[in-house]
């Protein structure tokens, strides 16, 4: 065998395995994006240039340089590179030039998403944690389903429910996008809307209400943008999927309590203490990944007792504290770039649809979540858009 043909398979390898263990495993992906990446550099192919370079080398330069210059000084380096995931976007989009193959790849993410799901409907149920059972986990993890006495939310083979759901949602609104464009042969698309079916079951009892929502904001780009005999058929499932969630009502509970502010006074309380942060850094930030250095005072001169330490769960708040104007611009070029450079390849390329479903889908979760600092979920971001952002032949 010839050093391109092992290189080629290599870095399939590399593709399917990493696609498969993005609803499963932190671990599993980012070793197999590391064996993706070894069969590029055997293949000697050179880097050719994508839609994002510059969006993301600008966010990059903003981070690092708002860390360099912060008050709060440099964070932890595996912090401060909170970024990195976005490599994972650059291996599949130059590793499909080697390898080719897509369809394959997201028949593997269907088969990952498949099996995390089957295990969060059985947590749903039981409370059990297939991860502590194997004793790959010292402590089991499990949550009480919010609204739903006796049952837990799920949360497959990760630790939070709503990280669980949030990568779902993205993988789903791919394959959802995929489904519509026809980009999948016969019975790769059978089982791909077999797996995704048991995914959106999965996905419903996280209880996760930011993922219902990503999942609303998908299913409207792909009924915008898919051909017109593909519609009403979409419309008919759409409409079969909101019933069905209704008439639980532990889901039709969540999703309602979305839009109710005395329902998310953490939210209130989070995003108010987000603008006094900004008010006072509103030009260079407090440093990419520092806002948990920063956020003690604002938060004990109003509360000390409450919890949620974390960033502001909102994407572009928590850019601006961290990173100010330049930051916000930065991430809004980037997610703007990925988006106009989707809807213009969005009848040539088979999984651009797929690609601008789970953009949109992320997109809107982050509304109410800090995505980009997760990166299990910002991994499955970046393999829809490397499966169809990649350079031109």
């Amino acid at each position: 065998m010839d050093r391109r043909r092992f290189a080629s398979l290599l870095v399939l390898a590399g593709l399917a395995g990493h696609a498969f263990f993005v609803p499963i495993s932190i671990a599993g992906m980012q070793i197999a994006l590391a064996v993706a990446a070894a069969g590029l550099l055997l293949s000697g192919i050179r880097p050719a240039r994508t839609p994002l370079d510059w969006p993301a080398l600008a966010f990059v330069a903003v981070a690092i340089f708002s860390d360099l210059v912060s008050p709060y000084g440099f964070p932890e380096l595996i912090s401060a590179t909170l970024w990195r995931s976005i490599a994972g976007f650059y291996i599949v989009a130059h590793g499909l030039r080697v390898a080719g193959n897509a369809r394959l790849v997201v028949v593997c993410a269907a088969a990952g998403l498949a099996l995390a799901a089957a295990v969060g409907l059985v947590q749903y149920q039981t409370g059990v944690d297939v991860v502590h059972l194997l004793g790959l986990r010292e402590r089991q993890a499990l949550v009480d389903a919010p609204g739903v006495p006796g049952h837990y939310g799920a949360m497959g083979f990760f630790t939070s429910r709503l990280t669980y759901g949030h990568n779902a949602a993205t993988l789903l609104a791919l394959f959802g996008g995929a489904l519509a464009a026809r980009a999948l042969e016969k019975r790769e698309a059978l089982f791909v809307a077999a797996a995704g079916t048991l995914g959106l079951f999965a996905v419903a009892v996280t209880f996760d209400r930011a993922a219902y929502l990503g999942l609303a904001a998908a299913g409207v780009a792909i009924l915008a943008f898919a051909e017109r005999r593909v519609r009403k058929a979409l419309a008919a499932i759409a409409m079969a999927v909101v019933l069905f969630a209704a008439l639980h009502p532990g889901v039709r509970g969540r999703f309602a309590s979305s839009f109710s502010a005395g329902a998310n006074p953490d939210r209130v309380f989070l995003w108010s203490r987000a603008v006094e942060i900004i008010r006072d850094h509103p030009l260079r930030g407090v440093g990419f990944a520092n806002y948990s250095r920063a956020l003690p005072p604002y938060y004990d001169r109003v509360d000390p007792s409450f919890f949620m330490r974390t960033w502001a769960h909102n994407l572009e708040l928590s850019t601006l504290a961290e990173m100010g104007p330049l930051g916000l611009l930065a991430l809004l070029w980037l997610f703007g770039a990925a988006a106009l450079a989707l809807l213009r390849r969005i009848r040539t390329e088979p999984f651009a649809l797929g690609g601008l479903a789970a953009l949109c889908a992320l997109f809107t979760i982050g509304q109410a979540h800090d995505v980009f600092y997760d990166t299990k979920v910002m991994y499955a971001l970046w393999l829809s858009l490397g499966l169809s952002l990649g350079p031109r032949s």
